[in-house]
């Protein structure tokens, strides 16, 4: 059956060097990401389960999503053909199997029982005000229409059943909240912990608030998600997941949250943010507490999986030539285009930046340019792009509070270059080519010698 566990077994059995047991005892303050980042600077992404840490009796496992071959193995794929995959998975439902009960339940805690100071209490980076929850999967019902929506939203430790919650503004999730407090009342919902990577993409689906993420879980991992009923509220919960928080967000209740460093590699200043109560906790006997190393690559390529495959449905409805979609950095996405009219690079742009509000920058090339190369992207900027006629600038639109480099909370400005050679390719500057009968005939260990071959270059 799928879960986190089933993805942990099969990677350590069939890539033993992607994964990566630590018996000494860490200290969740800091150690657990220093160790991921020491590993990332020799260039290694493996899971890691850390099975002694300080302060508390779960283990810890991090980095689950830290290489996109495993991120899109979790989902029957090649890392090339991800996005086609991912689209062609979503766009087939798989409705929730409801069971009698489920590995969750093993472990069932209410009221004066639950004490969140058991947890392990990670403090990722040092200008974190406290401990945090990153790989918490939030489910929500909307008490107006009764849908359901799934999002990943840190969680700062405040007390024994007490955590704040970060609430992106105009979000689903946001949506159901101010619902609920036009009612004067809480929003009911469970944090979702130790989550198979399938489960993982579907939660950050980007999509109409029509669509429930819990069915698009399902049809990523191939199967029905078992689910079972919550202790404390009329919610459906991963039966195999390795642990659940139930609760509610307080109407009308703020707390100061953060500082916290985010996936933009800054560490960003205190705010007023929602209150969660925790009511229950349920888990696994044997539970493993699962944790996202915010800033890092376990962090930012979960993320851009889902978000590339919506642009590049998005932009598909407005130039249906669209070749591909990548995310680089923060913000920011290339799309590639076979351009076939004038207008077309400008119509990309413009379905790039509605199809999710925290994209910030779009660069459109020609599908002669690979996306995935960075120096390429720039060469076509650089000689397909005057900046007078090809760069649209928009202020003042909604986009995301974590941008440490707008003046007010949320509101940005966002920028479009066309990059595609005007009027078409066919019509443009011809590159220059060596003659490809001679690049066919010509074979490098003709002419160099195989051991200078064999040696690795020093690069640029």
């Amino acid at each position: 059956m799928t879960d986190l566990r089933s993805f942990i077994d099969k990677v350590r059995q069939e890539t033993p060097e992607d994964f990566l047991t630590i018996t000494k005892e860490v200290d969740p303050r800091f150690e657990i990401t220093a160790l991921v980042a020491k590993l990332e600077q020799e260039k290694r992404f493996p899971v890691m389960l850390f099975e002694n840490v300080k302060g508390t009796r779960f283990p810890v496992v991090t980095n689950v999503h830290a290489s996109r071959r495993r991120l899109t193995a979790a989902i029957g794929s090649d890392p090339r053909a991800a996005q086609a995959n991912y689209l062609r998975r979503i766009a087939r439902p798989l409705p929730p199997r409801e069971v009698s009960t489920g590995p969750v339940k093993e472990v069932i805690l209410k009221g004066n029982q639950v004490d969140l100071r058991t947890l392990p209490q990670i403090v990722h980076h040092e200008a974190d005000a406290g401990p945090y929850i990153t790989a918490g999967i939030t489910l929500a019902k909307d008490p107006l229409s009764g849908r359901l929506n799934c999002s990943f939203n840190r969680l700062m430790f405040i007390d024994k059943n007490h955590t704040s919650i970060h609430l992106t503004v105009a979000k689903h999730l946001w949506e159901f909240y101010t619902n609920a407090e036009k009612l004067n009342q809480p929003l009911k919902l469970a944090i979702i912990l130790g989550a198979h990577p399938a489960w993982s993409l579907g939660a950050l689906n980007i999509g109409s608030i029509d669509e429930e993420e819990v069915y698009l879980m399902g049809a990523l991992a191939g199967e029905p998600m078992e689910v079972v009923p919550a202790e404390t509220m009329d919610l459906k919960v991963p039966a195999r997941a390795e642990m659940i928080l139930e609760g509610e967000i307080l109407p009308f209740e703020r707390v100061d949250e953060g500082p916290f460093g985010e996936f933009t590699g800054y560490s960003l200043g205190s705010r007023k943010r929602e209150l969660f109560q925790v009511n229950a906790i349920t888990h696994r006997k044997d539970a493993i507490f699962q944790d996202i190393t915010v800033g890092h690559i376990d962090h930012l390529l979960l993320s851009t999986i889902p978000m590339e495959a919506n642009i590049f449905r998005c932009v598909k409805a407005m130039v249906p030539s669209v070749k591909a979609v990548r995310i680089p950095a923060p913000f920011t996405v290339y799309v590639s285009i076979e351009k076939k009219t004038e207008g077309q690079g400008k119509n990309a742009i413009l379905a790039a930046l509605g199809a999710d509000m925290y994209m910030k920058h779009v660069i459109v090339v020609d599908h002669d340019i690979d996306i995935f190369n960075d120096q390429r992207v720039q060469w076509g900027v650089g000689t397909r792009c005057q900046a007078d006629r090809d760069v649209t600038i928009i202020s003042n639109v909604g986009g995301s509070d974590l941008d440490p480099s707008d003046l007010k909370d949320g509101v940005t400005a966002k920028m479009g270059i066309d990059a595609t050679a005007k009027p078409r390719l066919d019509l443009f500057t011809p590159r220059h080519r060596v003659p490809k009968d001679v690049m066919d005939r010509l074979d490098l260990k003709d002419y160099v010698p195989a051991s200078w071959l064999a040696q690795k270059g020093t690069g640029r």
